[in-house]
């Protein structure tokens, strides 16, 4: 049976018991940051088994994405090397929302197998929990399964959504593959110990408790049932494999591999088992024909390759499979191919694979272009720390070297321990995350007292000190608030008092001042009493402590004290403006890119916003020119800006977009811009900083400026209200500036006067390229070509040392003295300002003997220069002549000794 027809025939046959065919959720899950990936088939129904959502089905049936490459399901070590672990897989599933229970699903589930797919009884067997006679009497009783084939255990078959929630038994069926597949004939030890010859094919869970405290059991009142069915394993079943990779799913890809790499693909496990190279050739094949699965659907689904999250497991699943494949060629590449195979065999169903698949393919080379180079350098790096520990007898690479190779050169630390593993060594992981959390404490630290000399240490300890009594923050609605001194520091200690002209940090109980925080900078402004005053400079947070960054320039403040604190209104404004653009340019980005887009950084201040975004390419004008278009509209229509506080939970049920990796506490407060007359929110996002009421205040956006920040981040920096008409109002005044000074008519185009300009420019360059190639008497240069003898017989070489700098002028020059002497050798070197052009030549019958890549090479740096080019052809530069004589001496004796 081919394998879409499996598929199909499980879904048909659900949707003939009245299940409703829901389409696969993308593998990005949507408003749930604490979801690496979509890894199972219930994901996408997850608020309807928590009773938060209702849909006009109380069952479905899908054919749903998978990837477990990261956190707790990350089997990506043994992907390749057994038969049935991936990163990628479907997961057939079928599922009950307080619908049907336990005697429907298992007798759905056995006719599924047993008449749909013809699957023979006497190789299937099933588990239960052991305290669910209720569903092993059902299989008995109701399906006929004899006794001796439900077997019972505890942990395996029980399921839970979390430490609370919830819950219930599950009941699980194998297939047994035969003694080819392993040893243990007793299935019920096969089964307890996870041998290969009995696998498990469909699990099936009772959620029937809830949960309320660990060990406290709850009966559900509606009691739902959630079913997944490896796809995978079910066609290996079904085409008589015992490998997943040697079905029709995988063949495609396998095929590619085999013919580029020109080894044969070998299925038999004796030989597998018996021949290490045969192996391992062709569990680089399964890695390969693997990770172009996931790398294709993740690339389809918005994610790109980056060193955080979601786009850092993309990309080592991506590197990985880049150097399985150059293990199998170093001339080859794999997986644009064997994606573009996958593509072809799977659009049918997931058309998001066609629809993406440029954008697939030229992510896929950007990034096997930009890792072989790190491979090759980062390759180096290892194989020199190998052979250090290896001199030294040690056997383990320590956390350092991994961290440098995964800072420096991109490097994942589970492909150093690949290659470390090759050549018998292990790798300092602990030691590694360790160096990487204290890399990232130190990146995000908000510490901003270096300007005052401050002591860091102290000022840490300080805030801590005090965060019993957290800071009130009334800033949302307040610019100036009456608050008592709590506390106070000079920087190096904790004192009672702070004097004119002494700077440190003061805390409040209560605060205007926003902390930095979010990518929002902190507020400034100035805090006052009778016969005292103290410049805030900036508002840092340790913990639930606000610290203010107080100058005193007037009077002093001692603890205890009621000052007014006063935030700075023009600069507040200006940074809330910002704010609120940059949530309605995240918004329109999305819009116009695609959902791919996610934030990867920002920098809220009041002069800019600055947005780092995934992305893994430029923009065009066109798409800045929709971006800005979209958000100006927004602001044109004033659209109101609410936040409102609410659990995590509900914030996500209702849409808002929150980041993947951030921790939120069990309250959030969530930013939204919606205007009645729309379908949806144009935005809504988790903030906590400060924002506009109405979207008019921010008056108007401008894009400044768009670039890449690195590989898969690009970074937009943004403008808002009187920062908007100030820069155009300055461009327009230069603008005009420029035309009276270039005779343009104010109501006419200066850009077509322009390129007028433009292209008389280059008609006169030439023309004066002409006169400089024709001041130089060719003639004249060619007697000083030499007579040499060559391998193909008598030829003429030439060097000829020209006042000129212009390097087109000199390949001229050089093109027409290789056609006079027509076998021989070139050497043409200008003179410059600040370096000097080489060009060489060496006739097409000569490149066999001389190369002149090779001979500018060796030339150049004698003269400390560099360069280089095809075999005929070679152009560089060098920086300084002192060594000339050195160099012409050298080239005299390759060609005439």
């Amino acid at each position: 049976m081919k394998s879409t027809d499996v598929r199909n025939t499980f879904l048909n046959y659900y949707k003939k018991q009245g299940h409703a065919q829901v389409v696969s959720s993308s593998l990005i899950p949507e408003n749930d940051p604490t979801l690496l990936f979509a890894n199972a088939g219930m994901n996408q129904f997850k608020n309807l088994f928590l009773g938060l959502e209702k849909r006009d089905y109380t069952k479905a049936v899908s054919s749903q994405k998978c990837v477990r490459a990261g956190g707790k399901h990350n089997d990506l070590d043994n992907v390749g090397f057994t038969a049935r672990h991936h990163t990628f897989f479907e997961m057939l599933g079928n599922f009950s929302f307080g619908d049907y229970f336990k005697k429907d699903a298992i007798h759905y589930a056995w006719e599924v197998l047993t008449k749909e797919y013809q699957i023979p009884k006497d190789k299937l067997y099933v588990t239960c929990h052991i305290s669910d006679d209720e569903a092993a009497d059902i299989w008995h009783k109701q399906e006929g399964v004899p006794k001796d084939r439900i077997f019972r255990f505890d942990k395996d078959n029980f399921w839970r959504m979390g430490d609370i929630g919830p819950c219930g038994p599950c009941t699980e069926i194998f297939y047994d593959h035969g003694e080819k597949a392993g040893k243990e004939k007793d299935p019920f030890k096969g089964i307890a110990a996870g041998e290969d010859r009995f696998v498990g094919i469909w699990n099936q869970v009772f959620m029937q408790y809830d949960e309320v405290t660990p060990g406290n059991l709850l009966p559900l009142p509606k009691p739902s049932v959630d079913t997944g069915m490896g796809f995978e394993r079910l066609v290996a079943v079904l085409q008589g494999q015992y490998s997943n990779y040697d079905t029709e799913l995988f063949a495609p890809m396998i095929k590619i591999a085999s013919a580029i790499s020109k080894a044969e693909y070998i299925t038999d496990p004796e030989i597998l088992r018996s021949n290490k190279q045969i192996f391992e050739k062709v569990s680089a094949m399964r890695v390969l024909a693997d990770h172009c699965r996931s790398v294709s659907f993740l690339l389809a689904d918005g994610a790109l390759p980056s060193n955080e999250g979601r786009g850092y497991v993309l990309r080592r699943i991506m590197r990985r499979a880049i150097r399985y494949g150059r293990k199998l060629s170093t001339d080859s590449s794999f997986l644009i191919p064997m994606s573009e195979a996958l593509i072809t065999h799977m659009s049918d169903f997931f058309p998001e694979l066609k629809a993406r698949k440029d954008h697939i393919l030229t992510s896929i080379k950007d990034e096997e272009v930009r890792f072989l180079q790190t491979l090759d350098n980062g390759s180096g790096i290892i194989q020199d720390e190998i052979k250090k520990l290896k001199a030294k007898n040690a056997k383990v690479i320590s956390g350092e070297t991994l961290f440098k190779l995964y800072d420096t050169y991109g490097f994942p630390v589970d492909l150093t321990g690949l290659i470390a593993a090759e050549e018998g060594l292990s790798v300092d992981e602990s030691s590694f995350e360790k160096i990487m959390s204290d890399s990232k404490v130190k990146a995000k630290s908000t510490w901003k007292a270096k300007s005052l000399q401050a002591d860091e240490k102290h000022v840490i300890e300080f805030g801590q000190k005090h965060s019993a009594t957290p800071t009130a923050f009334i800033g949302y609605e307040h610019l100036s608030y009456p608050s008592l001194i709590v506390a106070l520091s000079n920087g190096s200690t904790e004192v009672t008092t702070l004097k004119e002209g002494e700077s440190g940090f003061m805390i409040l109980d209560k605060t205007p001042f926003y902390a930095e925080g979010g990518g929002q900078v902190g507020d400034t402004g100035v805090i006052k009493m009778d016969q005292a005053t103290a410049m805030v400079h900036d508002c840092i947070r340790e913990g639930s402590t606000y610290l203010h960054q107080v100058e005193v320039t007037q009077g002093q403040f001692k603890i205890k004290d009621t000052v007014g604190a006063h935030v700075e209104m023009k600069h507040r404004r200006q940074i809330t403006n910002n704010h609120t653009a940059t949530h309605l340019m995240h918004s329109a980005l999305r819009k116009v890119l695609g959902n791919h887009v996610t934030q990867a950084g920002s920098l809220v201040d009041h002069t800019k916003t600055r947005f780092d975004f995934t992305h893994n390419k430029a923009l065009s004008s066109e798409e800045i020119h929709t971006i800005e278009e979209l958000v100006n509209i927004e602001i044109s229509m004033a659209t109101a800006v609410s936040a409102e506080v609410m659990s995590h939970k509900d914030a996500v049920t209702k849409g808002a977009m929150a980041l993947f990796g951030e921790k939120y506490g069990d309250q959030v407060r969530v930013l939204t811009v919606f205007n009645p007359a729309a379908a949806e929110p144009f935005s809504s996002e988790l903030c906590g900083g400060t924002h506009v009421k109405n979207t008019s205040e921010i008056r108007a956006f401008k894009i400044l400026s768009e670039s890449g920040v690195s590989s898969g981040v690009r970074r937009i920096e943004a403008i808002t209200g009187d920062a908007v008409i100030h820069y155009f109002m300055k461009n327009t005044r230069e603008v005009l500036e420029a035309k009276h000074a270039a005779g343009v008519a104010p109501t006419a185009m200066l850009t077509n006067w322009i390129e007028d300009k433009k292209e008389e420019v280059k008609s006169l360059q030439k023309e004066f390229k002409k006169i400089q190639s024709g001041q130089i008497n060719i003639d004249e240069l060619l007697k000083n070509a030499k007579s040499i003898s060559t391998q193909a017989g008598p030829a003429k070489y030439l060097f000829a040392d020209i006042n000129i700098d212009d390097r087109d002028v000199l390949s001229q020059i050089s093109d027409q003295l290789k056609n006079k002497i027509q076998t021989g050798i070139t050497v043409v070197l200008g003179k410059g300002e600040q370096s000097h052009p080489v060009i060489i030549s060496v006739s097409k019958d000569l490149i066999g003997q001389y190369q002149a890549g090779t001979l500018l090479k060796e030339f150049s740096q004698i003269l400390g220069g560099k360069g280089g080019g095809r075999p005929d052809f070679a152009q560089g530069s060098i920086p300084d002549r002192a060594k000339l004589s050195e160099a012409t001496e050298f080239l005299n004796k390759k060609f005439l000794n």
